[in-house]
């Protein structure tokens, strides 16, 4: 699987139930609780954002645990793609 020219988007960096220093990337406001790779997957379809899953891999600090990952085109940032894929997940939750 090729990651260049791609952003790595872990379930962790949107999870509200870690703390910053666990892997969360986003304002725990802007967290959701335990998301998913296929949740993810969904929002970015939405979202019209071209992506790719990767459903065996773990994130690097909880190995043990295989959560997954989306690959992202890095055409926009990874905050920005972070802070939209966020909101869409929050509002497609309640």
């Amino acid at each position: 699987m090729q990651v260049k020219n791609r952003w790595i988007i872990w379930p962790a960096y949107l999870d509200s139930k870690l703390k910053r220093k666990e892997g969360r990337r986003v304002i725990k406001k802007e967290a959701v609780d335990s998301p998913t790779v296929q949740m993810m997957s969904e929002a970015l379809k939405s979202l019209g954002i071209e992506h790719e899953v990767d459903e065996a891999a773990s994130f690097p600090s909880r190995w043990y645990r295989r959560e997954g990952r989306v690959l992202v085109d890095n055409r926009m940032g990874k905050g920005e793609i972070l802070k939209k894929l966020s909101a869409e997940m929050r509002k497609r939750k309640s």
